[in-house]
């Protein structure tokens, strides 16, 4: 992906979608490290949207905690629950967008709310591997 791809998901979807989960600019955004992340002009975008939400910055080869592993999982199970299978593309295309737009925002609320946990317990791992080392 390019930078400028990433940049268009962000104004396309990303953006309102914040503003309807997180209406009152209190939401958290986490991305990865990869380098169309980094890049001036999407770095500058989420500058000059400070206001509507924060961006987690996330240093390299950090263990992947990201939310969005959890919402992938829950709209793969979704998908597979579905009969018959997707005969074509276009129909997996369409049950993805259904699914995506009818997860429940309370599900990303808890989804975010458990990322103290979830980081306390690699840190926790972290500091048992140091022991053994």
């Amino acid at each position: 992906m390019i930078a400028a791809n990433y940049l268009n998901i962000i104004l396309d979807q990303f953006h309102p979608y914040m503003a309807f989960v997180f209406p009152t600019g209190n939401g958290i955004f986490q991305q990865s490290s990869a380098p169309y992340h980094k890049v001036w002009i999407v770095l500058e975008w989420f500058e000059e949207h400070i206001d509507e939400f924060h961006l987690m910055s996330w240093p390299p080869n950090s263990p992947n905690l990201s939310p969005m592993e959890h919402i992938w999982d829950v709209m793969e199970r979704q998908l597979r629950a579905q009969t018959p299978p997707c005969p074509n593309i276009s129909t997996l295309r369409d049950r993805c967008l259904d699914i995506w737009y009818n997860l429940s925002p309370v599900m990303y609320q808890k989804i975010v709310a458990s990322m103290s946990r979830r980081v306390a317990a690699v840190l926790k791992a972290k500091e048992a591997q140091r022991a053994i080392e």
